[in-house]
């Protein structure tokens, strides 16, 4: 994961809204895609294969790769993508679904198609899905480089994780796919490890791979086990060395990084015959060869760098030389980038991209924001004026807001408060640049438990149930309807949820579950207590509110 000056408030944010604030086709070039090379490619292609088959990649949920986030960061950059309802999404390299089964779950008149390379992770994947009872999302067993012009195409087409992870034909056909196979309105996201950043954690890849040949007739598996201990090694013998931590301090952090990682993670990313980082200019380069145009990346902030100090912008704008592609070259030199999600769009859309790193106000107005659960940090606590105060409130609830819900508190709670509403867009655009607001193209109603008006309908029991009692849990993680994972869904949740199929009351649950479930937890002293069935029953509908599971029985 790439790390990015964040954490500093003071001197960010520009108070001055010129230049970041606006009021309010051509034809796509004939690219013929890559040939399908046999050979030396496709005795890769097959290794990559057994390699998944044998060694299974627990499939997650991704919450860049959310269609409602993706929507609206298009929208930021200017362009018109399809909305959620009808649109087509299909993610190459799914493994068994786990990005995009939650998606489906959520957003039921979407329709998502999945491919991948493994037998093995497809099959698990269509066994669940036909568990979860879900007819909107669909896994094949498929060669990407089998993919053609009668495929189809998708407003969203979906790569994480993939793209540095296989043969250079693979990347090119890749590439084609997201221009020959996407709508005229379509978003293709494709995320990659990238130089100068990688170029450390590569040391840990040469050390594993240098490793590996006292073993190298073993399984994926136990080569990583292997390599992960002579890291251990390595890294406990630099901690004995005062000049080792001087000088190398940056390594020991990266293997600790690598021994923490779940196994399958680090075989697959370390030990693959394949694992090929680029410099994003390269990325540009090659994308654009197939007849793509690059966007810009989803993390914001390596596109939009006017929130930086004006003399960073300065240089990194001289050296790039009103130049988009050379201005992100640059940045990740300053700022070591090691990965990036990169957003490519049709030809058709090239003039529409907005390359100033400004925003239409109008824009923000269609937009809702939501602080990220993982970011406690929150805002600047030099915040002290009624309307950021108020925005810091809307925050910290990590609920979906928009610019109206702002205004109108403001209105209701502090009448007399004078303020320019100009502020309320730039602080909105920066925190979004920041990473510390979410951007969404649609709200996502999460109803309230209402005795003999809410329940929970089958299609939400069902999921939770294949992932839970059917131990699909082993092959992906449960996601949010905004994708973001979500590990504390347990048995007693489901249970609850099981109550919850028809109307019912707040009385009727908790004798329910006085009468058949029983709730123990441990203090941090290790006494044991039995937690009361009206605590738990509270506990678990604030949780399946936050899911956004209830419905509401007219």
């Amino acid at each position: 994961m790439d790390t990015q000056p964040k954490e500093t408030y003071k001197g960010i944010y520009k108070e001055n809204t010129e230049g970041i604030l606006k009021g309010n086709s051509n034809e796509g070039q004939s690219i013929c895609p890559p040939p399908h090379q046999a050979s030396t490619d496709q005795a890769d292609i097959e290794a990559l294969k057994d390699s998944y088959d044998d060694f299974l990649y627990v499939s997650k949920a991704f919450a860049n790769c959310s269609i409602n986030s993706l929507i609206a960061t298009a929208r930021i950059y200017g362009l018109d993508p399809a909305p959620i309802k009808g649109a087509r999404v299909l993610e190459l390299g799914s493994s068994c679904g786990g990005n995009i089964i939650p998606q489906a779950l959520y957003y039921p008149e979407a329709t998502f198609t999945g491919i991948d390379l493994s037998s093995v992770q497809i099959k698990h994947g269509n066994e669940l899905i036909e568990s979860m009872g879900l007819t909107n999302v669909t896994l094949l067993e498929k060669d990407i480089m089998d993919i053609g012009d009668d495929f189809g195409t998708f407003d969203y087409i979906i790569v994480h994780g993939i793209w540095s992870w296989v043969p250079d034909s693979v990347k090119d056909k890749i590439l084609s796919i997201c221009n020959r196979n996407l709508s005229n309105r379509g978003i293709a996201y494709v995320s990659y490890n990238t130089y100068p950043g990688w170029k450390r954690l590569e040391q840990m890849r040469d050390i594993m791979l240098y490793s590996e040949k006292q073993c190298k007739y073993q399984s994926l598996q136990e080569r990583t086990a292997y390599t992960k201990n002579v890291l251990k090694l390595i890294g406990e013998t630099m901690n004995m060395d005062q000049r080792s931590q001087e000088q190398s301090g940056y390594k020991i952090d990266n293997i600790n990084r690598v021994l923490q990682a779940n196994d399958y993670y680090v075989g697959h990313e370390y030990l693959e015959t394949f694992n090929d980082p680029v410099y994003v200019s390269e990325f540009i380069e090659r994308a654009e060869h197939q007849g793509c145009v690059y966007i810009g990346d989803k993390s914001i902030e390596k596109s939009f760098i006017t929130w930086l100090d004006d003399k960073v912008v300065d240089n990194i704008k001289a050296l790039a030389n009103d130049n988009h592609k050379d201005k992100e070259q640059y940045y990740d030199f300053v700022y070591d980038t090691q990965f990036r999600m990169s957003l490519l769009t049709k030809a058709c859309n090239k003039d529409k991209i907005v390359r100033d790193e400004t925003v239409q106000k109008n824009i923000l107005d269609t937009l809702y924001f939501a602080a990220p659960f993982e970011d406690r940090s929150g805002t600047p606590t030099d915040w002290t004026d009624a309307l950021r105060i108020t925005l810091k409130q809307f925050m910290r609830t990590f609920q979906q807001f928009n610019v109206q819900d702002i205004v109108d508190y403001m209105a209701k709670h502090h009448p007399n408060e004078e303020y320019n509403k100009d502020t309320l867009y730039v602080q909105l655009f920066l925190l979004t640049i920041l990473g510390h607001l979410n951007a969404y193209s649609e709200k996502y109603e999460k109803l309230p438990f209402v005795e003999n008006v809410s329940y929970i309908p089958e299609r939400f029991i069902r999921y939770v149930a294949t992932l839970i009692e059917g131990n699909g849990k082993q092959y992906m993680t449960l996601g949010n309807m905004f994708n973001q994972e979500d590990p504390t869904v347990d048995e007693g949740l489901l249970y609850v949820m099981k109550q919850m199929a028809q109307p019912t009351t707040r009385d009727e649950l908790i004798k329910i579950l006085d009468e058949t479930l029983t709730i123990t937890r441990t203090k941090a002293d290790g006494e044991k207590f039995i937690v009361p069935s009206e605590q738990y029953l509270d506990e678990s509908i604030k949780h399946l509110v936050e899911l956004g599971y209830f419905r509401h029985q007219s």
